[in-house]
């Protein structure tokens, strides 16, 4: 299935598309780039979503504190599930999960995160998403957890999609800060394949590859506008904000912009509140 012997890469990424990805490490000069890819910007509950990340208190005086994690989420619950646990799924005239409680959705869009961490279901040694040949099963099994009406497959599958990469940007700091400091690459191993570890490594290092990882970052920092939310999805808020209106109205987009980028007076973010509060008022 893979592309053999690229001793010269072309700067044409077609040339990857719909293709596995080749091992042809050597002679390859690694340059130090921050992968931050740019999320298409679709409304879902995926973990991997771009946010605002919160840093420390403001005017705190306290030093700051290690925050601790608590690691990738499992799930295992929801994979043990027989089909007559199944959760149903409640969705609106886009195909996006709603209901029947917000927790249900965010445990939806979070066993999606774990799936696209497994390669048996998503590869890693795959360029693009539309190329990885098990979009079926993973729908078949997703069915198998959840009780989902046929108009939900796309939105699984790119939430899959969205972690999937996601879960790839990670990978590759995690193999740059290796790289930089000298140290070995036993915890990549440890969660993936070597065959695919050695693929993505292989890749990487292409000239279009890092072409696009720069590419990436310039647009990524153009993105200062960012909603507060967290996980939750643009398709939750707007059903919130639809039940909490006496009418049963759905809420404009200015209704909705302004209550996806509410901010805790008591923390601060990584982006300026300037533009955001701009843009509410030619909203009025």
């Amino acid at each position: 299935k893979q592309v053999q012997n690229i001793e010269h890469p072309s700067n044409d990424e077609v040339e990857y598309g719909g293709q596995p990805m080749s091992i042809n490490a050597s002679g390859m000069v690694l340059e130090r780039e921050a992968e931050n890819e740019v999320q298409p910007m679709i409304e879902t509950d995926n973990v991997a979503h771009e946010r605002e990340a919160e840093t420390m208190i403001e005017g705190s005086s306290e030093a700051p504190k290690i925050k601790k994690h608590r690691g990738p989420t499992k799930k295992t619950d929801i994979h043990a599930r027989t089909l007559e646990e199944r959760t149903p799924i409640i969705l609106n005239c886009y195909g996006q999960p709603i209901g029947p409680t917000p927790k249900d959705v965010k445990d939806l869009s979070r066993f999606l995160g774990t799936i696209a961490r497994t390669t048996e279901f998503a590869p890693l040694n795959y360029v693009d998403w539309p190329s990885v040949p098990t979009h079926d099963q993973i729908w078949e099994y997703v069915l198998e957890k959840f009780m989902i009406p046929p108009e939900g497959r796309s939105w699984v599958l790119e939430t899959v999609n969205l972690s999937w990469r996601g879960y790839k940007s990670k990978l590759k700091k995690m193999y740059l800060e290796a790289v930089e400091k000298g140290s070995n690459l036993d915890e990549l191993y440890e969660l993936v394949p070597e065959d695919e570890l050695k693929d993505l490594i292989s890749y990487w290092n292409t000239s279009p590859a890092k072409e696009q990882s720069k590419k990436n970052k310039r647009n990524r920092e153009k993105l200062d506008d960012m909603h507060t939310m967290g996980p939750s999805s643009y398709a939750a808020l707007r059903h919130k904000l639809k039940q909490e209106d006496p009418n049963k109205q759905e809420p404009s987009k200015a209704k909705v912009y302004r209550e996806s980028r509410i901010r805790n007076p008591k923390k601060t973010y990584k982006t300026s509140y300037g533009n955001t509060k701009a843009n509410m008022v030619s909203f009025c």
